[in-house]
């Protein structure tokens, strides 16, 4: 009888010492579920707008083009052009021009599982010849007045608007908005809590 009654015992502290390490094992992985769910990154309108910030320019859309201008100057007296003293020339260049937005001005608001952001307008931000291209063909000197190294540098730089002009014209500041659009969307998809809970919206905000 000692016996069995022995192993009825021995039975029953199996049976707690599992129950107890069963009990365990249930806290362990609620725990860790839990802390999993806790460990997530809080989606506030003021985590997302530092991360874009953090971007500076964000630039979008990139032109890169070759142009030929030509420059004419004359000296005047009172308005007119003085005779004889007409001096031309006509430059090559090469240069890039890059799209895209000021991310200090971006505006980002979370409300429930809705994200809307706010983009500032699209601008040109940057405009750079590429001084080594820079050719000269069919200069026309005059000795009343001389062609000068300003000249060149001048006519340069006057070349930027033209080309920012034309640029524009033919849509490029469109194209870009489009761009920064997909550029800021993907971002924020990369966050996988955001691509998976949230709507994101994105809008230019309005001129005042």
């Amino acid at each position: 009888m000692k016996f069995f009654e022995k192993i009825r015992n021995t039975r029953k502290t199996i049976f707690s010492l599992l129950f107890l390490v069963i009990v365990a094992c249930c806290i362990f992985f609620a725990g860790m579920i839990f802390a999993s769910k806790n460990s997530e990154p809080e989606i506030t309108s003021t985590s997302l707008q530092q991360q874009l910030q953090e971007i500076s320019d964000l630039a979008v859309l990139e032109y890169n083009y070759t142009k030929v201008g030509k420059f004419e100057n004359s000296l005047e007296l009172n308005g007119w052009d003085i005779p004889l003293t007409k001096k031309s020339f006509l430059l090559t260049y090469s240069g890039t021009l890059q799209a895209g937005i000021d991310m200090s001005h971006i505006e980002i608001s979370v409300d429930d599982k809705n994200i809307t952001v706010l983009l500032p307008d699209v601008e040109i931000i940057s405009n750079l010849i590429d001084e080594d291209s820079i050719e000269v063909y069919d200069e026309t000197k005059n000795i009343f007045n001389p062609i000068s190294i300003n000249d060149y540098k001048t006519f340069a730089s006057n070349q930027k608007s033209v080309v920012e002009e034309e640029a524009i014209e033919n849509g490029f500041l469109s194209e870009a908005a489009t761009r920064a659009q997909n550029a800021i969307r993907s971002f924020l998809e990369m966050i996988p809590q955001i691509k998976e809970d949230y709507t994101i919206e994105i809008q230019f905000r309005e001129a005042n």
